[in-house]
This record gives C-alpha cells, structure tokens and sequence, in this order.
C-alpha cells in the first residue's frame, strides 16, 4: 500500500515482529504526556501502556491475527482485522544516531524509513461500547448491516524528537485505509473519537466537513463520552440530514 507521490509517508502492512511490537507500544506509550499537556489526561490515564497488565501480550497476538488474514484471507478473529504503520522516509537532514537506531527499517538498496503511526481496522465489526447505545444508527451486522470498516485505534509517535516527523501520518494512514476498504469492496468507513476536553479531538479532525457527519454521542465508556462519524468512501452518498462535523480527528479509542 502507498501513498500518493507527493506524500512523504508510505504505508505498510504491521507484521508480528520485535520492531514493530515495539514501535507500537512505544507510539502509545508516547501519546499519554501529549494528551495530559493538552488537558485530554482523563481520554488514556498515566499508566504506560507498555506497563499495563497484558497489553503488550495482547498487541502481540492482534498482529499475529492480522497477518495470519493479511496471508490467508482468515484468521482466528471473526472481525478481520488489519493493522497497517506509516512510515517515513529518512533522508540526509534526518542524520540522527537514534532515528538510524531505534525502529528503523532498512531496504536492499540502503533506504530508511521511520515508523511513525499505527492504525487498526477491522470489517463489519462494532465495539461494543457502541454497539449498546441503541440510539445511533450503526449498521446490525448482526442482520446484513454489513460493507464497512471501523477505525478501531489509530496513534501516531509523540515523542518530542519524532513528533514532527509524524506530522501529516495519521491523514496517510486514512487515505490508505480507505484504498484498503475499496480494494476490499467496502462501501463506508466508521470511527469514534473521544468528546472529552471540550471536544478538543473532534474539532481538530483531519477530515473536512464534506466528507464526515457526527451520527450521534454516545456516553459511559470509562467515564468518557464518545462521538461516532461516520465517512463514506463517496462523499455523494453522505446523508446531509446529519449535522456536520467541523475540524480533524486524531486519534480513536484504545482496543
């Protein structure tokens, strides 16, 4: 998967390796001192993911599952999840001794190229904490609602080195993922954001105005109040009953 020629990011799928099990526990781990100097401490907490119970064992197993349906067409999750990681390419200004050390991957040819974000989706599926309030107009997969991906988590490397380097992956790994939901036949994407902190994450979403709709809130999900959106694959098919959305969104709900 890549992205368009003008972006500096390229797109590739997450594999079950040390580096990158690595990298991702480190992008979490490095979203939770942004989020607190932001005011949004209450949307992760303190505790390092990395440190909490079996979460690096967890994250270990979804990137087998995801590989495992990347490979086979099936895995041991009804939900068909794909993980995919932005990267971005090194060139001679990014001559750091830890960027060429730390997460760093090599081509044949010498080239560099930096993770710097990480997205999961997964098809026809709805978290639960969703799928409970009754009120939103989600698709009952359960009843041939199905035909959609949803955004499950997507995080991008905060550290105060990388952070301008991530700048721009999380609007890759959108792009990527809806070339990923075409491929696939898919006809909308879903995705939820944390409506905590006055909204700040909602109203700094990536995507305009034309392409999302807030289809309803949703509240109790760890004392957090959450927005659903809904963005179709044709932005002709959005239904302009809904009330728009204004601004960008960064980053969905942990798995």
């Amino acid at each position: 998967m890549t992205t368009p020629s003008t972006s500096p990011f390229h797109l590739r799928p997450a594999k079950p390796t040390p580096t990158d099990h690595a990298f991702i526990l480190s992008a979490f781990d490095s979203s939770l001192p942004f989020l607190a100097s932001i005011g949004s401490l209450d949307q992760w907490g303190k505790t390092p993911f990395s440190q909490r119970g079996d979460f690096a064992e967890a994250t270990l197993k979804e990137l087998n599952y995801s590989e495992e349906f990347r490979l086979t067409g099936t895995s041991g999750l009804d939900s068909n999840l794909r993980m995919f990681i932005s990267e971005r390419e090194l060139h001679q200004q990014h001559d750091d001794g830890q960027l060429q050390a730390e997460f760093v991957r090599v081509t044949p040819d010498g080239r560099r190229f930096l993770p710097v974000g990480v997205a999961y989706v997964r098809e026809n599926w709805v978290p639960t904490y969703v799928k409970t309030q009754t009120h939103l107009p989600m698709p009952d997969v359960n009843h041939g609602g199905g035909g959609f991906l949803y955004l499950e988590v997507m995080v991008t490397d905060n550290r105060e080195d990388r952070r301008e380097l991530s700048r721009g992956a999380g609007a890759a790994l959108i792009r990527g993922i809806r070339e990923y939901g075409e491929a696939r036949g898919m006809r909308a994407l879903w995705v939820d954001g944390w409506a905590g902190n006055e909204r700040k994450l909602i109203s700094c979403i990536w995507f305009t105005p034309r392409l999302a709709s807030t289809v309803g809130k949703l509240a109790g999900h760890a004392m957090m109040t959450t927005d659903t959106i809904y963005l179709s694959f044709n932005a002709s098919q959005l239904q302009e009953t809904w009330p728009k959305l204004p601004g960008q969104l960064s980053t969905a709900l942990p798995h």
